[in-house]
């Protein structure tokens, strides 16, 4: 792992009896690839929660850059440098893409006019849709919906990069120019977390493979030697056969 970026301390979070981590501990690195996967339920988009600021622990710590972040709210901590896409995209309709990518460098980056300018024009070319910059929102197919949500992250100018499910409904080949996108991004010094079912896009691109069940890490190492062990396979490849072909 590279210089630690993001922290995680024996986190816990339960609403009721439903946990949702539980004592969950983690570290990624500055230029880390990551992946995150386990069975629907598991606390995967929680996680993702407990790290952007969305959800509050009911215990332990959450540093960024050796910074206690835990009590900060999620507007807070992406402009501490924690950008994040969700797993539907739910653009702003009415506006062109440049302005959604634009309003997300402002409120969700804090960059002033000219920066924020900047922050969005990059984002679309990163993305590959500065072509579609014009068009409204609402005209998108579903593949450049993807795009504009990991444009939008990007243009907060994060340090790390949270990938909820960006790839789940496309084709092999979209899904292929996705991780693409996505490499680079990564190359390019941001970290990068992807929780994914669609288990090829990640081995295609993670150097490290994190396994989530009932809120907790059930395996955590090289993709390959993951996805062999007996537990991941019995609570995640053995019970939902469609996450392997998806």
């Amino acid at each position: 792992m590279s210089e630690k970026l993001l922290e995680l301390s024996h986190v816990t979070k339960r609403f009721g009896r439903v946990v949702i981590a539980e004592d969950l501990s983690l570290a990624v690195g500055a230029a880390d690839a990551i992946g995150i996967v386990g069975p629907n339920g598991a606390g995967k988009t929680s996680l993702f929660g407990l790290i952007s600021g969305d959800l509050s622990p009911d215990a332990g710590r959450v540093s960024l850059a050796g910074r206690t972040v835990t009590r900060l709210d999620a507007a807070a901590r992406c402009r501490a440098g924690i950008g994040r896409t969700y797993q539907v995209p739910r653009p702003f309709a009415g506006m062109t893409v440049f302005e959604n990518v634009l309003v997300a460098a402002q409120q969700g980056g804090g960059l002033r006019r000219k920066a924020s300018y900047a922050a969005a024009g990059a984002a679309l070319e990163r993305t590959g849709i500065a072509g579609e910059a014009n068009l409204p929102a609402s005209r998108l197919g579903l593949l450049q919906r993807k795009r504009l949500e990991i444009a939008r992250a990007l243009a907060t100018k994060p340090r790390l990069l949270l990938l909820d499910e960006v790839a789940g409904g496309l084709t092999d080949p979209e899904v292929t120019a996705l991780v693409d996108i996505v490499r680079g991004i990564n190359a390019e010094g941001i970290a990068v977390v992807w929780i994914e079912h669609v288990v090829r896009a990640l081995t295609s691109f993670v150097t490290r493979l994190a396994c989530l069940h009932a809120g907790q890490f059930v395996g955590d190492g090289a993709p390959a030697e993951v996805l062999a062990s007996p537990r991941v396979r019995e609570v995640y490849l053995g019970g939902d056969r469609g996450d392997q072909k998806s």
